[in-house]
């Protein structure tokens, strides 16, 4: 067990990601008097998951916790004023192998990696979305990688508008920045995410990208808007539709788009990110 580990190896500091782990961590924290640190990994007011009763007694008692990370300001803003006060922002690094081969912006294949799961990435909206732009543009290709428990209803949906040759379903992608770098723009259209380590690896490579401004905040923490990429409400599938036209009718935005988005390599470079949760480490022990 947790508890049985950390007494064995006398932890200094005990760190959980995502919301059982950093229940475990506060409790045995509190009983072996050791420092924890709560990391919260996505939404907290959409991936509670217990009555209200039980959502009340986890966060006090994550509320305790000596620190925090949270990846975006808008995770933070769901818990108490002493932990936000005790609390950093550390969003994930992004690692990318340099031999990715180079993108093409005139390629008429828009990509989408996720996990098949419709209550929040949403593949209803962005399916809906492709059926609108497809009319203005039905060169273009949709290309969805993954798999999930949605995957019957996300087929459904394409062979409901009749799009079975212009949305394939690819299968878990086993290299996604190579099947990224095949794209000519990326699209993700969840509600909610912490930071999309897709979206975040099809902006390192220097893909034009699309994203929901979903909650709490991980698209617009990572896009400003016509500047490194495209930004529009969520469940909006006339916006996305209007913002997948705008790359393929202006491919200067794309490129340019794509181009500001690899600065995210030296925002989230690993050894920055590694140094952040070095520091903040090292004040919560001390």
């Amino acid at each position: 067990s947790i508890f049985e580990i950390s007494k064995k190896y006398k932890a200094d500091i005990l760190i959980g990601f995502t919301t059982f782990p950093n229940i475990y961590v506060r409790i045995v924290g509190f009983f072996l008097r050791v420092p924890s640190i709560i990391s919260e990994r996505g939404d907290p007011n959409r991936t509670k998951g217990y009555s209200k009763f039980k959502n009340y007694i986890t966060k006090k008692i994550i509320n305790t916790s000596k620190g925090a990370v949270f990846q975006t300001p808008g995770a933070m803003e769901y818990y108490g004023n002493g932990l936000k006060k005790r609390g950093a922002i550390i969003p994930n690094p992004i690692f990318i192998n340099k031999d990715v081969s180079p993108l093409n912006y005139e390629e008429k294949n828009i990509v989408s990696i996720g996990r098949f799961d419709n209550n929040q990435k949403r593949y209803d909206v962005m399916i809906n979305a492709f059926k609108i732009f497809n009319k203005i543009h039905p060169e273009y290709t949709l290309k969805l990688y993954g798999s999930g428990p949605d995957e019957k209803l996300i087929k459904e949906l394409i062979e409901k508008y009749s799009l079975e040759k212009r949305i394939l379903i690819m299968g878990v992608s086993k290299n996604p920045l190579k099947d990224l770098s095949r794209g000519g723009m990326f699209v993700i259209s969840s509600d909610y995410e912490g930071i999309s380590n897709a979206l975040l690896e099809a902006m390192a490579i220097g893909l034009p990208c699309i994203s929901t401004d979903h909650t709490p905040g991980g698209g617009r923490f990572l896009i400003k808007d016509h500047e490194n990429g495209l930004l529009v409400p969520i469940n909006d599938a006339v916006s996305l539709a209007n913002a997948m036209n705008e790359f393929a009718n202006n491919k200067e935005l794309a490129k340019r788009c794509g181009e500001n988005a690899q600065k995210v390599l030296k925002r989230f470079e690993p050894n920055l990110i590694i140094n952040m949760w070095d520091k903040y480490i090292e004040k919560v022990c001390e």
